[in-house]
């Protein structure tokens, strides 16, 4: 048996109400909706000649745009990731080569200092 997690939520924006279907918490969406219906209303306030389908309209070009910039940012942050993550690989692999470099300067001192004790003994 499927659970629906389907809201019926009840919203108003600019004077009409609308009963929405979402999978999205009813809080969310009419915090949404709140903000939707005040920036329409201000549009309408400063435009006196927009209609109410210009403001949608203006709207949803504002809601694209914002939309548009996420997504470019977010691709940004994904390849600003990938760089971080690539020098931090450069960076280990020093740290490895480094590593063994200085276990192989300390096996040589050991061998010198061997060869050192040898040979003042005699």
């Amino acid at each position: 048996m499927e659970i629906s997690t389907e809201n019926r939520v009840k919203v108003r924006i600019i004077g009409r109400e609308y009963t929405l279907v979402t999978e999205n918490s009813p809080e969310y969406t009419e915090a949404l909706a709140e903000k939707l219906d005040a920036q329409m209303n201000s549009m309408l306030a400063v435009g006196n000649n927009l209609s109410g389908i210009d403001v949608a309209i203006l709207s949803a070009l504002d809601a694209m745009d914002e939309a548009q910039k996420a997504s470019d940012n977010e691709d940004s942050m994904r390849y600003q990731l990938g760089e971080y993550v690539a020098t931090a690989n450069r960076s280990k692999q020093s740290y490895d080569a480094a590593k063994r470099e200085i276990a192989q300067l300390k096996k040589r001192i050991e061998e010198l200092e061997k060869k050192l004790n040898e040979s003042s003994l005699f």
